[in-house]
């Protein structure tokens, strides 16, 4: 009998077991997968349930925070109103604390300061909802939840947390001056994150307008399950309801077990199959790979031919002939590869190193090596066409920098040749350093920020956005003549010191000659930009230059321009000139957006 036969009729035997065993087992789970389902879906319910009474917890004691606080108690005593409000009360602060109402008002519910924040607007607002809710909310307060009135509402048709907490000192100690009311909607960009989170389809929070069960499937297939939870958050007012892929939790149990009742039922078909797939496969198989074993320690050249099949026969007969070969053409290849000075290796599609000269162990270590041979593989795998060569150009490792080229000496098989160009980059490097940097500042110099300008200018036709920044130094010419050119330089290192530690990775710094600076934000806004630009400042004025008993405080004038297509370059250049020299006029350490 032949292999293939013998596997035929096995296959088709095995396959006709599994189709049957296989129908019989899922009836059997069906009956119990939905029921799994639904137990799962409880305990995603009440997850949600405990994630959500963390951000009220959360909420809460960012409340405490801003209640319990000296400056507040003040306020609300009308001690430090203007500074309280100009200080706190703003936009930036609902931004920063991610929250939507922030609202202090006196014990009888009479507002004091504060409000919704509309973000898109960037506005601090009151409407006739948030004053119903106050009134109603401040109804609800007693001594029982004075100092912990926290939970979710729905407000304004939409999920709301909100968290009350009485004006009191830092120590806590009162009497109570008013309330502070703080609260943030849940958007739907919150909801969907939470449900992505459990892996939930969707969820909706709504108002419970007659009593329920407090879990309520009101949809259950293999397509979805679909439920509702009654005093949700503990709240009778609000319902969860809540709709689950199927099978997702539970989908990798199942497949084991199927899996391990498919190998039980397989264990007594192998009992019967054993003494066959002995006699043909596993002795001659176990045969062969030790035969093969002893070549590759080198104990014998050749397989002998005595198996049971012939298929086995074949296949000794072709590897000692493919042995033959190799055996030849690796003493050619090793002696010529050794020779060379550049680096040889050869590997296979599955990132195995086949040999390695010399000069590949010099330059790599095992780690180095098999990164280069993963990007390699990786960058194989992304050509649609690939011709038999592939180049890759400038590929660092350590302090080194190659040239290589992959050639496709048989089907998965591949020959590494690597040059080394190292001298040759650092020359380029060199070269390059020279010609686009400044020697003092190590910023980017006139020249390359010029021609940076150009590409920018087209980008920004195109509706790329940038911001470019007008640095002036302060009194440098003052500094200059007073302590030296040296300490001069000294300043203007520190002022690029502080570019380059305030601008992004994506941004260009240079130096435009002089006591002047030029910056390039990419993809930024006349917001962004000054927020960079106060960056700048705020890193100078904690910035200072000691000579004797000097302190000498470098300080900058800033212009901002917007670059967005209807100026050209050098209108550009001239108005930002002028904003900082306006900024400067103005006081100096000053940042100018408009003339």
């Amino acid at each position: 009998m032949s292999l293939k036969r013998f596997f035929l009729l096995l296959s088709i035997f095995i396959f006709t077991f599994l189709l049957i065993s296989y129908f019989f087992i899922f009836k059997f789970l069906e009956s119990n997968f939905l029921s799994l389902e639904k137990e799962n879906s409880k305990e995603v319910v009440n997850k949600i349930e405990i994630y959500l009474k963390n951000e009220i917890a959360k909420l809460h004691n960012l409340a405490k925070d801003w209640a319990a606080w000296d400056d507040a108690y003040l306020f609300m005593e009308d001690k430090n109103s203007e500074k309280f409000i100009k200080t706190n009360l703003i936009p930036s602060t609902y931004l920063n604390l991610k929250v939507d109402l922030l609202i202090y008002t006196y014990l009888n519910g009479k507002i004091k300061a504060g409000g919704l924040f509309d973000k898109e607007n960037k506005k601090i607002y009151l409407n006739k909802e948030l004053l119903n809710l106050i009134k109603s909310t401040l109804g609800n307060l007693s001594n029982k939840n004075l100092y912990d009135y926290k939970k979710m509402i729905l407000f304004m048709n939409k999920p709301f947390l909100i968290s009350v907490y009485p004006v009191l000192k830092s120590d806590f100690k009162g009497p109570p001056k008013g309330y502070l009311f703080m609260g943030r909607f849940l958007t739907s960009e919150d909801i969907n994150t939470l449900a992505n989170f459990f892996n939930v389809k969707g969820i909706q929070i709504l108002k419970s307008d007659k009593p329920l069960p407090e879990i309520n499937f009101i949809k259950v297939d293999f397509n979805e399950i679909v439920l509702e939870k009654a005093n949700f958050l503990n709240d009778e007012t609000l319902k969860v309801k809540i709709s689950f892929f199927v099978g997702k939790p539970y989908i990798n149990s199942v497949i084991l077990f199927i899996g391990l009742i498919q190998i039980c039922l397989l264990l007594i078909f192998a009992i019967i199959m054993s003494f066959l797939i002995d006699k043909y496969i596993l002795k001659p198989l176990l045969k062969l790979l030790s035969e093969i074993n002893e070549i590759k320690n080198k104990e014998k050249t050749r397989l002998s031919l005595e198996y049971p099949t012939k298929e086995y026969k074949n296949l000794a007969s072709v590897i000692n002939e493919f042995l033959e070969d190799i055996s030849i053409r690796e003493n050619i290849y090793k002696a010529v590869a050794e020779k060379t000075e550049n680096l040889i290796a050869l590997f296979d599609r599955g990132k195995n190193i086949i040999f390695k000269n010399a000069n590949v162990e010099f330059y790599f270590g095992s780690e180095e090596l098999k990164y280069l041979i993963e990007k390699i593989s990786e960058e194989l795998k992304n050509l649609e066409l690939f011709e038999g060569k592939l180049e890759i150009k400038n590929f660092p490792i350590e302090n080194y920098w190659f040239n290589f080229q992959i050639i496709e000496v048989f089907k998965n098989l591949y020959l590494l040749i690597g040059q080394n160009i190292t001298e040759t980059k650092l020359k380029e490097e060199k070269l390059f350093k020279m010609a686009t940097q400044d020697f003092l500042t190590d910023l980017y110099n006139r020249r390359y920020l010029e021609d940076a300008l150009e590409r920018i200018m087209a980008a920004s036709k195109r509706g790329e956005k940038f911001v470019l920044l007008f640095i002036d130094c302060d009194d440098l010419k003052k500094i200059n003549d007073t302590y030296g050119h040296l300490i001069g330089d000294e300043v203007l290192k520190v002022v690029a010191k502080a570019i380059k530690d305030s601008i992004r990775k994506e941004d260009l710094g240079s130096r435009w000659g002089g006591d002047e600076f030029v910056v390039i934000l990419n993809h930024c806004d006349k917001d962004l930009g000054t927020k960079i630009a106060e960056r700048i400042i705020n890193k100078l004025e904690n910035s200072e230059i000691k000579l004797d008993s000097v302190k000498i405080k470098p300080s900058v004038s800033i212009g901002i321009v917007e670059i967005d297509g209807t100026k050209e370059i050098n209108e550009v250049l001239d108005l930002a000139d002028k904003l900082s020299y306006k900024a400067k006029l103005n006081g100096k350490t000053k940042i100018m957006d408009e003339l």
